[in-house]
């Protein structure tokens, strides 16, 4: 009995002692849980989650950051010296720098190139832009990352970081602004900003007035070409026919057929007298039929060079007149396009010296006092409210774990 006993009594405690040597994984978690539980508590994780960074923030945000200084300069863009009656296509209330007065259209297209990589790439070659991004008096947060050894990439990414630009679309008006890590920055940045701009814009204006200018001359050219070509087939026509206005020539013709017709009525009257006296056949008689058959022939072969038929003698008249108005029509086509486009060019060119366009600064920018950047107390408030917003939400949802484990 002793022994039955006994064995299960040792068998027992063997079972507990590895069970104490070999504690569940269930149980390890469980006792990890409760040392975090009891080191991690609301109270230590409102100091690391929310106290110390606040804290980090408001040393960086009051003492370190680098105040950033503001420039702002209101411009419209403008066009004068427009002749209505060069093209009357457009619409007066909208064109753009190749039409006439300016609104929006060459507004947008200044803001664009404000912040467009062409200019960043222009200021840099021209005034080392980069230089005013990574001096050392700017904080390691605020300068540019990498300094001199920033991409073109990286520093347009910055360059747009630090300028805005808005259009106000009814009236056109561009507010450009410039921020700098100090007054003299951010006035040379704008200033220089504003004169590449300038210099884009005459750029624009002068190949649109060139443009004019060229497409005009090639329709002059191209109708100068059309008319010189109907010039020279109506020559080579006269030339060939040997007449040089087939209407002056009928109204000749048809004169010479009236002279022959009146000399042959009169020799037919003294025909017909001596016919009367039975003397027709006499030398008289017969010189008479001699001459009027002559003045016959005269009056057939006038009669056929102007409307009759073609033969060996000349050119039809009817049928030069038919050609000569085709080539003369086209002749006082071609003239009255050439003198049109003659005109055309004579404006374009009167046009494109009186043309201008402009950006017109009416609210200049003005050396700042005060930096504008960083709001310092009011972004460390917003930093602290988010953190402080993510500590309750995330304690609320650990609770509500916890609770559920329970």
């Amino acid at each position: 009995m002793t022994v039955e006993v006994g064995y299960p009594v040792k068998k027992l405690r063997a079972v507990t002692d590895g069970a104490r040597r070999k504690p569940s994984i269930g149980m390890e978690g469980q006792r990890f849980s409760e040392r975090f539980g009891r080191f991690f508590t609301k109270r230590n994780s409102l100091i690391v989650c929310v106290l110390i960074p606040s804290l980090l923030a408001a040393l960086y945000y009051f003492l370190i950051a680098s105040g950033q200084y503001v420039t702002e300069t209101r411009m419209v863009v403008r066009t004068i010296g427009v002749s209505e009656r060069f093209d009357t296509s457009e619409v007066r209330s909208g064109r753009s720098i190749v039409g006439g007065d300016s609104l929006t259209q060459d507004s947008y297209i200044v803001a664009n190139y404000l912040r467009s990589p062409q200019i960043v790439d222009k200021l840099d070659r021209e005034m080392d832009l980069k230089s005013f991004f990574i001096k050392d008096d700017i904080d390691f947060l605020s300068r540019l990352s990498d300094g001199r050894e920033a991409s073109f990439e990286e520093l347009t990414k910055y360059w747009n970081e630090h300028v805005d630009t808005y259009v106000d679309g009814p009236s056109g008006i561009i507010i450009f602004t410039v921020r700098a890590f100090s007054p003299e920055d951010s006035m040379r940045i704008s200033k220089a900003a504003l004169d590449a701009a300038n210099q884009m814009i005459d750029k624009i204006s002068e190949k649109a007035k060139t443009d004019l200018v060229a497409r005009a001359q090639s329709e002059m050219q191209a109708s100068l070409e059309n008319y010189q070509k109907a010039l020279g087939d109506l020559r080579d026509y006269q030339n060939r026919t040997g007449i040089l206005d087939p209407t002056s020539s009928a109204k000749m013709v048809s004169a010479i057929i009236a002279k022959l017709t009146e000399e042959k009525l009169k020799l037919t009257v003294d025909l017909n007298s001596l016919k009367a006296a039975k003397a027709d056949d006499t030398a008289r008689g017969r010189e008479l039929r001699r001459s009027i058959q002559a003045l016959d022939d005269q009056i057939d072969q006038q009669q056929n060079s102007l409307a009759g038929k073609k033969d060996d003698t000349g050119e039809q008249l009817s049928s030069s007149m038919i050609e000569f108005s085709r080539l003369e029509t086209r002749r006082i086509v071609t003239q009255a396009l050439y003198e049109a486009t003659a005109r055309n060019l004579d404006t374009a060119q009167s046009t494109a010296l009186k043309r201008t366009t402009f950006i017109s600064v009416f609210s200049a920018s003005h050396l700042p006092e005060k930096a504008k950047y960083p709001e310092r107390f009011s972004e460390w408030l917003v930093l602290t409210a988010g953190l402080f917003t993510l500590w309750m939400t995330a304690t609320l949802v650990w609770m509500s774990i916890e609770d559920h484990r329970v």
